[in-house]
């Protein structure tokens, strides 16, 4: 009992600190110690909520260690604590004078060192472990690296001192936006789950799928592209949205690993999908210095051909192999939506108000949201109204696993902080840029199909915001250097890093749709490879056709969107073999090669006449074929009545 007792109380105290991470961003966010006139440096605060969340990552599941390990990790967990308490207090003079206190300063950098790299390993695996252990040998053993990527070494209680204290390393801008603006929008989504968005978005969903062929599975990709956009996580966002809607389409007629596939896909799409979208989005804001509403926007025309591209394939095949409706679903009217998921929709619209019409920060915009919801909860836990209420413990509990929930996020950007800076110190950085800018200045297209290799071989042993952070450093300034706007090419890498999620051999969203679908991984991984691949494509139209991401003129805007939409339609229907009627193999041909003419950046090669050309072509060539095919199919109709109308036989209903 006293064994039982002991760990219930740990468990007690994890929870709490859980809490106290996202009521720490609140906190700092609201300007609380700026308003009490406390001088308090954001390292200071992102420092403590690391301490927090090391301590939280080393705490949780004590119940299911073994004694040894959960003395371990005890010891682990309440150094992790002391750590952020120790930082908290101690950054104001070591920032300044580490030097004044070189044995106090290495110390500290090997403290943080060793406790980030082993939370890191438990939470996302070896494979970031082993890119920032790599880059600590070369800021100690630079000087042996052979050609252009020679570096100078640097000796071993810099480094340390380095990682320890200074803001530009573990404490710098990854872990501050992670710790002040992520947080604060996992905390907005979980508090939105919390308070029954699930059921509304499903609603929804199942409203904007229709009863079409097919509807199960656009459903599933209405509904997690909605839990996406505000998850932000791929493969938790399969692991919640895909109870639900994988076995729906097993039910109306889809192969396992292909509904495995479908809600992997929608899920990872999440993370491109505004008006929240992934914890890159925020990152990608602050590292470009642009407002957060112009991230928002310019992924916007991206998101829906994503989702269009996805949307249109299941439609053909629902069509191709029979799959009817799925008139078994219990779909609310819109008005019951409307009235019973009004406080989510109301803090949707505070927090996109806030964004484009206030000009607020991302942040303090969905601190407001926050706080409408908290206020409908309470005024529903109060009236005594089950629907919509909390209670103020399950308040608290909403917050602590959210809490627990963004930790994974913090060590991921305190350790891509860690890397950054030694890039910058070792001036290893300088160095990979100077290369990748002598390759693309010869070949600017392999720069890029190179460059998004690297983001989805990192992506198989990285999150995305870990892959981003890690291009954001090394690619993107290349690919700026080189004419390439600043968002279009930070959107690129965005992409890429995020692709890993849908692409064998790993696929981690895709496996997890397997797991649920009970199907095979592989197969799986390859089906959602299939459905994504527009995706693929996507990155190279930010490059040479930015309109896709609103720039330029609107009619340059207006014109990349339609016929990318006219491409992924016929490149889809070819490489399914059917669109509303089965296609022949010559005429799959011909829409797979204009639909990829169509996608190409043919002005590069030629007047843009040509590309015009083809773009008009390839509509003309929908047009004919919609023709074609209502024709075809109501000629038998129109046939059969005449027949009854000459024999004086009535119509049949539905005929």
């Amino acid at each position: 009992m006293p064994k039982i007792t002991v760990v219930s109380g740990f468990m007690a105290l994890v929870a709490v600190l859980a809490f106290l991470v996202p009521a720490t961003a609140l906190v700092w966010v609201m300007a609380v110690p700026q308003r009490l006139g406390l001088l308090i440096y954001p390292e200071q605060v992102a420092a403590f909520m690391l301490g927090l969340s090391l301590a939280v990552v080393y705490g949780r599941g004590m119940d299911a260690k073994a004694p040894a390990m959960r003395a371990v990790d005890g010891v682990l967990c309440f150094a992790s604590l002391g750590l952020g308490i120790y930082v908290y207090l101690r950054f104001p003079v070591l920032s300044e004078g580490a030097f004044y206190h070189p044995t106090e300063s290495m110390i500290l950098g090997i403290l943080v060192s060793v406790l980030v790299l082993e939370g890191l390993r438990r939470v996302v695996g070896w494979t970031l472990v082993i890119i920032t252990f790599a880059m600590f040998l070369y800021a100690l053993f630079g000087d042996y690296v052979p050609g252009a990527l020679r570096g100078r070494g640097l000796p071993f209680a810099d480094v340390m001192m380095f990682v320890g204290t200074d803001s530009s390393a573990t404490w710098g801008a990854a872990l501050q936006i992670a710790a002040f603006v992520v947080v604060v929008f996992v905390l907005f989504g979980g508090l939105l789950l919390a308070l029954g968005g699930g059921d509304v978005f499903t609603q929804l969903a199942m409203r904007v799928a229709g009863t079409g062929p097919g509807n199960t599975a656009k459903i599933a990709v209405v509904a997690s592209g909605l839990f996406g956009s505000i998850s932000g996580s791929a493969v938790s966002n399969v692991m919640s949205t895909g109870v639900m809607t994988i076995p729906m389409m097993k039910r109306s007629g889809f192969r396992p690993e292909q509904a495995g596939a479908i809600e992997a896909v929608a899920s990872t799409g999440g993370q491109l999908a505004p008006p929240v979208m992934g914890a890159a989005a925020f990152l990608m804001a602050e590292i470009l210095q642009i407002p957060y509403r112009e991230i928002l926007l310019a992924a916007l025309l991206p998101a829906l051909i994503y989702y269009l591209s996805l949307y249109a394939q299941i439609d053909f095949i629902a069509r191709r192999d029979g799959h009817g409706s799925a008139d078994w679903l219990q779909r609310e009217p819109m008005k019951a939506v409307v009235t019973k998921g009004w406080p989510t929709l109301t803090a949707f619209v505070v927090l996109i108000g806030l964004i484009f019409f206030r000009n607020a920060q991302a942040e303090v915009a969905a601190i407001w949201a926050i706080l409408v919801l908290v206020a409908v909860a309470s005024v529903a836990w109060l009236a005594g109204r089950g629907g919509g209420a909390l209670s103020p413990r399950q308040l608290v509990a909403a917050i602590a696993r959210t809490g627990s929930q963004t930790c994974d996020i913090l060590l991921i950007t305190a350790a891509a902080g860690m890397i950054i800076g030694l890039l910058s110190t070792t001036g290893l950085g300088f160095q990979l840029s100077f290369f990748l800018i002598g390759f693309g200045g010869e070949n600017l297209f392999g720069l890029l199909v190179v460059t998004g290799l690297v983001g989805i071989v990192l992506g198989l042993g990285l999150p995305t915001t870990g892959v981003y952070l890690l291009l954001a450093s090394m690619a993107a300034p290349a690919l700026v250097q080189l004419g390439i706007p600043p968002l279009a090419a930070h959107m690129f890498v965005f992409y890429y890093g995020m692709l890993s999620m849908i692409t064998p051999p790993i696929a981690l969203a895709a496996f997890a749709g397997a797991s649920i679908a009970e199907a095979p991984q592989l197969k799986t991984g390859i089906q959602a490879f299939k459905f994504g691949w527009i995706a693929y494509l996507l990155p190279f139209l930010f490059i040479y056709k930015p309109g896709l991401l609103m720039a330029g003129p609107w009619w340059e805007v207006a014109y990349v969107f339609v016929s990318a939409l006219a491409a992924l339609l016929l490149v889809a229907a070819g490489m399914i073999g059917h669109a509303l009627t089965p296609l022949g193999p010559v005429l799959r041909a011909v829409f797979v090669v204009v639909g990829l003419l169509i996608i190409a950046p043919l002005r590069q090669f030629g007047p843009p006449i040509l590309e015009f050309g083809v773009s008009a072509g390839g509509m003309a060539l929908i047009a004919a074929y919609v023709l074609s095919a209502r024709s075809g199919r109501s000629a038998p109709v129109a046939a059969a009545a005449s027949r009854q109308a000459r024999r004086g036989m009535p119509r049949a209903a539905g005929e």
